[in-house]
């Protein structure tokens, strides 16, 4: 392979790699996504959002061979924030609608979280996924709910030079 078509395949393979690896950052101020749950959790007090909240950021990962991965960072308010639970769930757009293909959750007994989870399920050929992800961040017995998505990857192989469309 000549220099020149290897450096033209190094490029092609960065570039494809920074596609993957945009995200959707949520902050306070940006008010971005961030769809307000009517959930309740018994025995706690609901606040309003952003009251222990400081950012979040959602990323969706997917390799080559359809291998997803979520990433969830949550950062509370140091002084405010006690416990975060994240649930994360790989959705895929189907029939006109998104539909949750897998799921994962943790807690974190702090002010910040970092959630980093693969999923079981393989992406499919010229399809679109997104994360969404539903956070309670407590401070003592009081919460707050924030939901959030990433941003939508359309799969395809980096091998297939084709222009796929689902």
């Amino acid at each position: 392979m000549s220099n020149k078509k290897r450096m033209i395949r190094i490029f092609s393979l960065l570039t494809i790699m920074f596609m993957l690896s945009f995200s959707l950052n949520v902050n306070a101020e940006e008010g971005i996504n961030n769809d307000y749950s009517n959930e309740v959790v018994p025995g706690h007090e609901k606040t309003e959002r952003w009251s222990y909240t400081s950012g979040i950021n959602t990323f969706l990962t997917i390799d080559t061979n359809g291998y997803s991965t979520s990433t969830c960072t949550v950062t509370g308010y140091q002084s405010l924030a006690t416990k975060i639970i994240i649930y994360s769930y790989l959705q895929k757009y189907q029939n006109g609608s998104w539909v949750s293909v897998d799921s994962s959750s943790a807690t974190f007994y702090s002010w910040h979280a970092e959630f980093e989870q693969p999923f079981s399920v393989y992406a499919s050929w010229g399809r679109d996924y997104r994360t969404y992800n539903s956070i309670y961040v407590y401070s003592g017995d009081s919460y707050e709910h924030i939901t959030t998505h990433s941003i939508v990857h359309h799969y395809h192989s980096s091998s297939d030079g084709s222009n796929c469309i689902s």
